[in-house]
């Protein structure tokens, strides 16, 4: 199959951007094979845009071509072909513990209100070049509320764009008055949080008024400014139940937004034991057969679905292995789902704290998919911090507390916890 195949699938919004270089390395022509097995691996992916004719397919990732996209292949063809260790090649970073809204789900939540210190602009900065050296390719911007942190221009201004592809996930709130400046500063995509396709569900789970309009209208903005836009969403058991996905796809063509960046309801933050929640694995089957067939379909968006990609059938569980989170205050963790913190940034390099992540027991081998969906591997985890702990708590006290309560051997629902290499 021809790697561009999928572009045959309909007219793609076409984007120009001065910072996103077309790679030129004749490594990339070395790695034409390992580039036949990537495609094989994102068949079930569609198109989102292109961007200086390069296609791309996920508004968190750089396009395939890029400067930044052959990293991305780099370190994917290091550990597949080569069998060097496993190097992040997304960062997600809570720039700030300051939000707006006071949404019933945050992820974040146990980070909002810890009281500690946020990073220094200098070491978050430091960070970011740190990552940026390790391989990384795709830095990823959260909060909080992101675009209340004063110096947001100023850092993806200074992130080297030709190596790293910039994006971010955001409530909307301010997006209309700051969409030139992010645009002309290299932000790449815009993720928009919508909980609903309908205003006063959203607003409610959001405990801010307006918030659906203030989504909409950013969206609206970054559209007119030509830049690359998707909402990001998350589906729960009851969200299944009464269509959420069909409707969020919906609106999505109705606002004619790039991507769909779909999550499942995991237990974390302010929902971390909110296992009614939580969608059955007979669920995510479901959810992943509905993602592949709206990515099948020529009209509508491209989604990006956290039940297929976290898959066996896609990559897995991204956590620890190519991906890692940094919450404020500079804590590492492998994942914004899983409030364990391997070591803080500001006390010691990042590669010393994944190097430690990537030889512990329960980070070192791959995973079928969510950790944090797994209810076995949350009862030798999570569910053995007290009551009342603050997050991110250290891998360390996992391990202590695992030793003295000693929590009974289970079995993975998946059947087995890792998956197989290669």
């Amino acid at each position: 199959m021809d790697f561009f195949e999928h572009l045959k699938r309909g007219n793609l919004h076409e984007v120009s951007y001065p910072f996103v270089k077309r790679s030129r390395k004749w490594s990339e022509r070395i790695l034409a094979g390992y580039l036949k097995r990537f495609n094989t691996n994102i068949a079930p992916m569609k198109p989102v845009a292109l961007v200086n004719d390069m296609p791309v397919y996920d508004l968190t990732q750089p396009p395939i071509g890029s400067e930044a996209g052959a990293r991305v292949i780099k370190v994917g063809f290091d550990y597949m072909v080569l069998k060097k260790q496993a190097r992040p090649i997304n960062m997600v970073v809570m720039i700030n513990d300051v939000c707006d809204m006071n949404c019933e789900h945050c992820s974040a939540q146990n980070y909002m209100t810890h009281g500690k210190k946020p990073m220094s602009y200098q070491v978050l900065r430091d960070l970011v070049d740190q990552f940026i050296d390790m391989g990384g390719a795709s830095f990823v911007i959260s909060g909080g509320e992101p675009t209340l942190y004063k110096k947001i221009l100023k850092l993806i201004d200074e992130t080297d764009k030709s190596k790293v592809a910039v994006s971010m996930f955001t409530n909307g709130s301010r997006l209309a008055e700051l969409a030139p400046e992010l645009k002309s500063a290299g932000l790449f995509g815009t993720l928009v949080s919508l909980d609903s396709n309908d205003p006063a569900t959203h607003d409610r789970r959001r405990g801010f008024d307006g918030a659906f309009a203030r989504a909409i209208n950013a969206i609206e903005t970054l559209k007119a400014n030509d830049m690359l836009v998707g909402i990001s969403t998350y589906i729960s058991r009851f969200g299944m139940k009464k269509g959420s996905f069909e409707q969020m796809v919906a609106l999505g063509e109705d606002v004619g937004i790039d991507q769909l960046f779909c999550f499942d309801a995991v237990p974390t933050g302010a929902l971390m034991h909110g296992d009614d929640w939580v969608l059955t694995p007979e669920d995510r089957e479901i959810l992943k057969e509905m993602i592949k067939a709206q990515n099948a379909s020529p009209s509508g968006p491209a989604v990006m679905g956290q039940s297929w990609i976290n898959s066996p059938e896609g990559v897995g569980c991204f956590a620890g292995f190519y991906q890692i989170y940094v919450t404020a205050a500079g804590d590492v963790c492998p994942c914004d789902f899983t409030p364990i913190t391997f070591g803080n940034v500001c006390d010691e390099p990042l590669q010393t704290i994944w190097d430690r992540m990537r030889a512990s027991a329960d980070w070192g081998s791959r995973f079928h998919s969510c950790r944090m969906q797994d209810k076995c591997f949350r009862a030798k985890t999570v569910d053995l911090i007290p009551p009342g702990t603050p997050y991110p708590v250290s891998y360390e006290t996992i391990l202590k507390l695992r030793k003295d309560k000693n929590p009974p051997h289970c079995e993975s629902h998946l059947g087995t916890s890792q998956i197989q290499e290669g």
